[in-house]
């Protein structure tokens, strides 16, 4: 069962609620609230407040199913009577506050929910948006309960995104809606408190009800992971993580209570797709970078740097080991903890005897910060450290050792852009078993190397080969890997030569057409006598010699003198050449000599004398 998707609004109300684990205290209070409002008491309109990945779209989503009795949702479900919930896309915009619950009438429309009022057609028809339009929105929504029986519930995520862009007048609009309409209840999240309503001066100041979502401790985690192995089905993984709790502390450590990361470790425990889980986090970390510069902007110099030396940590540190790293005294580090502390940057995260050991307090910050203090990086440490951490030094090495085997196979299909994907795994497993077994990183590196080379070979010659063999890509492709395995054969591989030769042979035998066959011939000749693999070039001559045809002899001449001059290297058969013959003949045994360097360039090679 694939439930492990990083949208909650992909999953089915089912999986929500099966995989919804701990918040029983914020769904409390999300309860309260729903009463409250039903039953013609106060209003409080809450904003869930939590990093990414911590579950605010799922909570969302849990009341929208609960309050339409699709789940229980906790005891949700009772409010079935009493709401018609409305929630709007994680990436809506509206500007104003008119385009806002324009949208939220459009998407009532849309749910063809039942015994609603209708909404006006005029609204929904209009092309431009002014005060009466406004003033239609807004009475739609404040007789919506005296209609209908019911109260509109909107459920926002990313509140501060929409409210950021109000103006004042926008705002105190929203405001004076909510504090004195009995129709609408408005729940929002967001990633973090935000000016609109912790700025004195704006109108929502202190309006929202805050609820913090937190992150999972750690027999959460367990029942979460748990849960995800029930649903997959694993029996195996269920008799692991009871017996694997170090291992499951030390990975919850990891991934800081976060769920979406515990989502992704769990999703590489089940099919070791480091690829695409590296992908992911990659794309939401580029996604998030406008969100965390603003967020380093905010802080001075000294908490920068204590930032990046806490990113930079393979683990957690005290004060004193962040002073020593800063090269600071140790009472200024302390004074800036306190402050990063307050501002909700880094936490407490455990204490150990008279020890005080810091941590992010978002995971994904101190991963994205990661990633910049160390210039240039595209790879995720964390991904690494789980690797040590949940794999035996046996499993680490056998995974290796097939991660390789699957890239030479992937190799000898010329399944290129498979290889790619292998490699980047390769990449993460070769780091994790390298403090196993050292000699494992060059190994690796040898391997990342190959699949490197293999790449520039298929750009360069498929480029050629689809430009003058007239065959298809695939074969191209083809191609391209037996010319890369040819270039790295040594001279006593005459065998392996002979065999890779023939095959190569075989693709371009099929092309019917003279003309276009011995062009396809001379780009490949060209190639093997810059690899300077004459065992190859005596395999063809010897196989094509076997066709008896005036065209294929004559265009194979060049080659014959070429390996005749090599194997007895008499100046004789050079002088006996007409000219231009022997231009092209001492140009091929130059660099076969490895006196120049060379290039195929529409079927002509093209010598460049090497540098002294």
């Amino acid at each position: 069962m694939r439930f492990y998707k990083y949208t909650p609004a992909l999953l089915d109300p089912k999986t929500l609620e099966d995989t919804l684990i701990g918040r029983d205290l914020e769904l409390d209070n999300i309860k309260r609230i729903l009463k409250s409002a039903s039953s013609g008491k106060s209003f409080s309109h809450p904003v869930l407040i939590g990093p990414k990945g911590i579950g605010k779209s799922h909570m969302l989503r849990i009341i929208y199913y609960g309050v339409k009795g699709e789940i229980k949702a906790k005891g949700i479900n009772a409010f079935k009577n009493k709401f018609v919930p409305v929630i709007l896309s994680e990436e809506e915009y509206p500007g104003n506050v008119t385009k806002f619950f324009k949208l939220a009438l459009q998407y009532l429309k849309e749910s063809n929910t039942k015994e609603i009022p209708p909404i006006p057609e005029e609204l929904m028809k209009a092309v431009t948006l002014n005060v009466k339009e406004r003033e239609i929105a807004l009475d739609y929504i404040k007789t919506f309960r005296k209609k209908s029986g019911k109260i509109l519930l909107l459920l926002v995520d990313n509140l501060n995104d929409i409210l950021e862009r109000f103006t004042s007048e926008d705002q105190s609009a929203m405001r004076d809606l909510l504090m004195t309409c009995d129709s609408l209840l408005l729940i929002g999240a967001a990633p973090t408190l935000f000016d609109s309503i912790i700025n004195h001066d704006k109108p929502l100041y202190n309006f929202f009800e805050i609820i913090w979502l937190k992150d999972l401790p750690f027999d959460e985690t367990i029942l979460l992971l748990n849960k995800y192995a029930e649903l997959g089905q694993r029996k195996d993984l269920l008799e692991k993580f009871k017996k694997e709790e170090a291992k499951l502390r030390a990975i919850h450590e990891l991934a800081g209570g976060n769920p979406r990361l515990i989502l992704s470790l769990y999703h590489i425990i089940v099919e070791g797709d480091i690829t695409s889980v590296e992908n992911t986090f990659l794309k939401l970390l580029d996604e998030l970078s406008p969100y965390f510069r603003e967020r380093m902007k905010d802080l001075s110099e000294q908490q920068k740097e204590i930032i990046d030396v806490m990113a930079r940590a393979e683990g957690l540190l005290t004060p004193t080991e962040i002073a020593g790293r800063c090269y600071m005294p140790v009472n200024i580090v302390l004074s800036q903890i306190k402050r990063l502390e307050r501002a909700g940057y880094i936490k407490i995260s455990k204490k150990h005897a008279r020890k005080v050991f810091y941590d992010f307090n978002e995971r994904l910050f101190s991963l994205w910060r990661q990633m910049r203090v160390e210039a240039g990086r595209k790879r995720l440490g964390f991904i690494v450290r789980f690797l040590e951490l949940w794999f035996t030094k046996d499993e680490l090495i056998e995974e290796f050792r097939s991660t390789v085997d699957k890239i030479y196979k992937l190799l000898l299909k010329g399944d290129v852009d498979r290889m790619k994907l292998f490699g980047n795994k390769l990449w993460y497993i070769g780091e994790a078993a390298s403090k196993i077994k050292p000699r494992i990183k060059e190994q690796s590196e040898e391997v990342l190397k190959i699949i490197s080379d293999v790449q520039e070979a298929f750009k360069e010659i498929s480029h050629q080969i689809e430009a003058n063999l007239t065959i298809a890509t695939e074969g191209a492709k083809t191609v391209s890997v037996l010319l890369w395995q040819i270039s790295k054969l040594r001279a006593d591989e005459a065998d392996k030569a002979n065999e890779v030769s023939k095959e190569l042979l075989s693709i371009i035998m099929n092309i019917k057409n003279i003309d276009k066959f011995l062009r396809a011939l001379s780009v490949i000749m060209e190639v093997i006598v810059i690899y300077k693999q004459i065992n190859s070039i005596k395999c063809i001559l010897h196989e094509l010699s076997k066709l008896d045809r005036q065209e294929i002899l004559a265009f194979l001449s060049p080659y014959l003198t070429l390996v005749k001059y090599l194997e007895t290297k008499d100046p004789e058969i050079i002088d006996r050449l007409r000219h231009e013959e022997r231009i092209v003949i001492e140009d091929m045994i130059r660099i076969v000599e490895g006196k120049a360097e060379a290039k195929t360039i529409g079927g002509k090679i093209k010598p460049n004398k090497k540098k002294k």
